[in-house]
């Protein structure tokens, strides 16, 4: 495995701490899930989570209150008015994260016996992640380090 050279920085500015932070509040990742899944109803997260009430209003407000979602107000015929919840551009932008994270568990963690999620294009293909650089070139591990 690659090591990469030991330097100092602001903990406490550090991205990867920062997104650690959020996207590591339990529940976070999985309502995003939902979120990119289609889903966008409190009663389909809570149904599909299997999450209660109260824990899944706190994680909805951490994600608002973040910029990750909106939530607007939408009334069924003779029903009190609701909320649907929906990504931001910010939430929107998880995507890579969310993918890489997929790929990563679908290539070490998922049973591949068992349906599993994927990320496909809009011909049913697979996609995968890849770094490139401005030249539109891949690029592998060795050809990256983290500078500051």
């Amino acid at each position: 495995m690659k090591k990469f050279p030991k330097t100092e920085t602001n903990r406490f500015n550090c991205p990867i701490q920062l997104t650690a932070d959020l996207l590591g509040e339990r529940w976070v990742l999985l309502i995003i899930r939902e979120l990119f899944l289609g889903h966008s109803k409190f009663s389909e997260f809570q149904e599909n989570l299997k999450i209660s009430k109260s824990v899944l209003t706190s994680k909805l407000k951490i994600m608002e209150h973040s910029n990750l979602i909106v939530k607007k107000e939408y009334q069924e015929d003779n029903r009190r008015a609701r909320n649907e919840y929906f990504l931001t551009d910010k939430g929107v932008d998880l995507m890579n994260v969310m993918g890489a994270v997929l790929a990563w568990g679908n290539s070490n963690l998922v049973d591949k016996n068992e349906p599993f999620l994927k990320i496909v294009d809009k011909n049913g293909a697979p996609v995968k992640m890849t770094f490139v650089n401005n030249e539109g070139s891949s690029l592998n591990i060795n050809d990256l380090q983290f500078v500051l």
